[in-house]
């Protein structure tokens, strides 16, 4: 799935679990935070080669899709959390969400195009894998998308914060101000 997709799924889950803002970031972060070894693209736009992608390809889902970083994400969320155990165990469980998430709709473009999940690294070189995997740019994942930010406005409407709280107090303010004005015409 998409790193939006991610942190809306991530975001809604700590929002309707009751989490407090700081803990909700710290969960919006174990949804994205399997991603961060995708960052190699970085290196493959600034300094392209002929092999393009390079390190995008041989790094994303192979450094961070894994048990290992989950649980020492996990152990870093419980020294920061106010609610330590239950913010941890959310976080675990968003993070592994992104996997399962990665492994039913990530497909490439090509047939076969499928990408696997090292879930049991370092403990194991076997990959996770799923044959039906949804191509990343399949209705199912917009689906998905279109219905995590559906539930972005009901969480703006019922509970007053959005995603926004994250990046500025004041966007976050004026979306929900937006929001109320208008669920009084629905």
């Amino acid at each position: 799935m998409n790193p939006i997709t991610h942190f809306l799924i991530s975001w809604n889950t700590a929002a309707l679990a009751g989490a407090a803002k700081r803990d909700r970031m710290l969960i919006t972060l174990g949804g994205l935070l399997p991603d961060i070894d995708a960052l190699g693209i970085i290196v493959d736009v600034v300094s392209p080669s002929e092999d393009a992608w390079r390190y995008y390809h041989e790094y994303h889902h192979q450094l961070t899709h894994n048990i290992t970083t989950a649980v020492v994400g996990s152990i870093a969320v419980l020294l920061m959390a106010k609610k330590k155990l239950f913010t941890a165990l959310v976080f675990f469980g968003v993070f592994n969400l992104h996997l399962l998430c990665d492994l039913v709709g990530a497909r490439g473009p090509r047939a076969g195009d499928i990408w696997t999940v090292p879930y049991l690294v370092p403990f194991s070189s076997m990959n996770l894998s799923w044959q039906d995997q949804w191509p990343l740019n399949g209705w199912q994942n917009f689906a998905i998308t279109i219905i995590m930010f559906v539930v972005v406005f009901i969480i703006a409407w019922k509970k007053g914060f959005s995603p926004l709280e994250l990046f500025s107090a004041k966007a976050d303010k004026l979306f929900v101000q937006t929001v109320n004005k208008y669920k009084h015409k629905l």
